[in-house]
């Protein structure tokens, strides 16, 4: 069996407004993929390697695979890496690393006090792997 070359995780509908917020805080551009489209397929790139789907639907095509894409997809563009999102006192935080070395990893703090996030909460963590 071939393996990937990349993850598909589904961000649930009630975070997908932070999650949203997260990645346009980060201050790079979104790209509108679709533009012609009665619902254009809106999209983040964060660090070269995630992608989020915030809005519109479409068709992506990956490892010779083509399958529907809509907000709340996030796609992790390498077998080797992985993503979570973390709140450590109250600062959202992306945290990439590369796998199995998970002790080489790049934290990005992504937004400060911000709900539903708060230290010690449920929602405190998404792993995204």
């Amino acid at each position: 069996m071939k393996q990937m070359s990349f993850q598909r995780i589904r961000i649930d509908d009630a975070l997908l407004p932070a999650v949203v917020e997260m990645f346009d805080e980060l201050g790079e551009p979104v790209q509108v993929l679709t533009p012609d489209s009665d619902r254009p397929l809106v999209v983040h790139h964060i660090m070269g390697q995630v992608t989020l789907i915030a809005g519109g639907t479409g068709y992506v095509l990956m490892d010779d695979a083509e399958f529907a894409v809509g907000p709340g997809d996030l796609l992790v563009l390498s077998p080797r890496c992985r993503h979570s999102f973390y709140c450590p006192e109250g600062e959202l935080t992306l945290r990439h690393w590369h796998w199995p070395q998970r002790e080489l990893h790049t934290d990005r703090t992504i937004l400060r006090d911000v709900a539903p996030f708060t230290a010690g909460s449920p929602a405190g963590e998404v792993d995204a792997r």
